[in-house]
């Protein structure tokens, strides 16, 4: 059997355990022993194990295999692993993490995981805590996990009136071929009445697999089942009881089969995996026929045909539905990255000896899979940033009058078209004085410019390269590496970062991202005889600025725009043409970015657009006035504009 085929399935389902075995035992840890949490992380383990072995990892499976020897331990006495042992699980799980990204990169593990191994069998298992609490029985159904296609036929034979039984067979512990006894099973118990769930699957059984779940609806009572289990050799131990799904489940899988009876269709699975990469590609030609369509409409134009030019209308409202389908396509919820972070949070306050409640709110909220991937390691600098710089140590917050752990909150929302993310500490706060000092023995400001800057202002040389207010280098801070590269990755996509932090209450940071990085609107216009695009992100309202209204302040146009007074950009000059007329009215537009607003002076106004954002190579970037260009409907290129580099 050629198993390399199987790799890429083996790494994206390894690493969906292995994420799921971090929440758990952070559960553990935060809530105490639970039976079905236990069982969950020892099975999804298990998988690891059993798919590493088929596709030939034998260093992934070494680990694993000890780590799932502890875990059985644990779930046989009934409690949770205590703080050291956890540690090392959580070593033991990011050293499969990095064999996985190795596998993945190389398509070889060259590293043996010898070290953690040898940790994890040198751990004396009989000095952990008792129990602290009585476990809880457990059901036939612990740790079975329910398709929707299952749950809605286990609920159409509850709504039909028909009894339905969970049956569980444990095997004898030296049980070898496995399979067939599962198949036996299979067998018996689809004979007794409809098999609805097996789990695990038959496929899926190994000579490891401790015990099998079966539901099903039959007319057999609760011993005859057990019975036909027992027939079966190889079973040591069945147990039958009535089935009910959990009350939230039971109501929606009803509604969920109302509504098919309804259309007389059946349930059949509703997503499918889709790689990355095709949805960028797919995006791409999106894009490419976008400007396509917008170059032959302009012909259509032009030739004043009135009969392409309807044929082209319900083209390009096809085209804005395909779009659209194609963006809503690549949305995946914020949790996809969000569940990577408890871990970091917990290990990031062990290492710098502070408590911290981490909050997560919003998790559910829609996102570009494009903008997700960007925004991963900026989040990090920034969690990371508030527990280092912001919540203060267990001692330090109780002799100011707070609690002594720390409150991290992480929250994703929608506003309007754009998706907001914000990083909020209830710690110190950000010292403005120190702040300035530090700026000014970096040699980064001058005093004489600090003077004239508020605390708003000051605040922002966090931003500036090379910034850092830690007084020694450590893991987690000090290399002044860190802010200048969240706020250029989020305002390379097209979003911005904004600051608010008050002294001895807290700092929350906020990260406001479009809902693409590839088709956004945009402001077209013209500037000289060129045409160039403004995110409408960036533009608040369009003017008609007469010239003799422009006062110069400090070798500095300022005009007057109702109680607001804004720096006047004419930039003609820079992009190679003339100074604008001063005799007469000219159009303007009101542009705004990182709360700093200015009023852009353009020679002509052209009208919203609809643009595929196209990268520009380094000498271009390296100007600092354009993040991207496009191409027009009549095939010529515009540079979309940095709003920012002008402000």
């Amino acid at each position: 059997m050629d198993k390399s085929s199987y790799v890429e399935a083996f790494i994206e389902e390894a690493k969906e355990n292995l994420e799921s075995v971090n929440k758990i035992l952070l559960q553990l840890e935060e809530s105490g022993y639970d039976d079905a949490a236990m069982n969950e992380a020892y099975r999804f383990l298990h998988t690891v194990k059993g798919t590493a072995g088929v596709v030939g990892v034998e260093p992934i499976q070494s680990v694993a295999h000890v780590m799932e020897d502890l875990l059985d331990v644990l779930r046989k006495e009934k409690r949770a692993p205590e703080k050291e042992l956890l540690d090392i699980f959580f070593q033991a799980l990011d050293t499969i993490e990095s064999m996985i990204h190795e596998l993945e990169t190389t398509q070889a593990v060259s590293s043996s995981g010898k070290d953690v191994v040898a940790k994890m069998k040198a751990f004396d298992m009989t000095k952990g805590p008792c129990p602290t609490a009585e476990p809880k029985a457990e059901a036939p159904t612990s740790g079975v996990e329910l398709t929707t296609e299952q749950k809605a036929a286990i609920a159409k034979a509850i709504e039909d009136k028909k009894p339905v039984y969970a049956v569980r067979a444990i095997f004898e512990n030296d049980l070898k071929m496995r399979e067939g006894r599962a198949y036996q099973l299979k067998k018996r118990l689809s004979s007794a009445g409809e098999l609805l769930v097996m789990y695990p699957e038959w496929e899926k059984v190994s000579d490891e697999t401790p015990e099998i779940t079966f539901i099903v609806t039959s007319a057999e009572t609760e011993a005859a089942l057990m019975e036909a289990a027992m027939d079966i050799i190889g079973v040591a131990e069945s147990k039958a009881s009535k089935f009910e799904l959990p009350k939230e489940e039971a109501e929606e899988e009803n509604s969920s089969c109302k509504s098919e009876a309804k259309g007389g269709a059946q349930s059949h699975s509703s997503t499918i995996r889709v790689k990355s990469k095709l949805l960028d590609s797919l995006l791409d030609l999106v894009g490419e026929i976008m400007i396509n369509n917008i170059r032959i409409n302009q012909i259509a134009a032009d030739l004043k045909h009135r009969e392409l030019k309807q044929s082209l209308q319900n083209n390009s409202r096809l085209m804005t539905q395909m779009q659209d389908i194609v963006l809503r396509t690549r949305m995946v919820q914020v949790d996809f990255i969000f569940k990577r972070f408890p871990r970091m949070v917990r290990d990031t306050g062990n290492e710098l000896g502070k408590d911290v409640d981490f909050i997560m709110k919003g998790n559910d909220i829609e996102i570009d899979r494009g903008l997700l991937d960007e925004i991963g390691d900026a989040l990090v600098h920034l969690l990371r940033n508030s527990i280092d710089h912001g919540i203060e140590a267990p001692a330090d917050r109780v002799a100011v009058g707070k609690k002594p752990k720390g409150q991290l909150i992480l929250s994703a929302f929608q506003e309007q078209s754009n998706i907001v993310i914000t990083v909020e500490d209830d710690g110190k706060g950000i010292d403005p004085q120190k702040i300035a000092k530090k700026a000014i023995e970096k040699g980064l400001v001058t005093p004489e410019e600090v003077a004239k800057l508020d605390d708003k202002k000051i605040i922002q040389f966090i931003f500036l390269p090379g910034f850092s207010t830690a007084e020694k280098v450590t893991g987690v801070s000090g290399r002044g590496v860190g802010m200048d590269v969240v706020r250029s990755k989020i305002e390379g996509m097209g979003g911005f970062v904004k600051i608010e932090s008050e002294t001895g209450k807290g700092t929350k940071m906020t990260l406001k991202l479009p809902p693409s990085m590839s088709i956004i609107r945009a402001m077209l216009v013209e500037i000289n005889t060129e045409k160039y695009a403004i995110p409408l992100e960036n533009v608040r309202e369009t003017v008609k600025v007469p010239m003799d209204n422009v006062h110069e302040v400090a070798s500095h146009g300022m005009f007057r725009l109702r109680e607001e007074v804004l720096p006047v950009l004419n930039v003609h000059t820079e992009f190679g043409g003339l100074m604008a007329d001063g005799t007469k009215d000219m159009p303007a537009i009101i542009v705004e970015k990182n709360e700093n607003r200015a009023c852009l002076l353009v020679s002509r106004l052209i009208g919203q657009q609809e643009i595929v954002v196209k990268n520009v190579g380094r000498g271009l970037r390296s100007t600092g006035y354009f993040s991207g260009a496009t191409i027009l409907g009549d095939g010529k290129v515009a540079m979309i504009l940095d709003v920012g580099a002008f402000i």
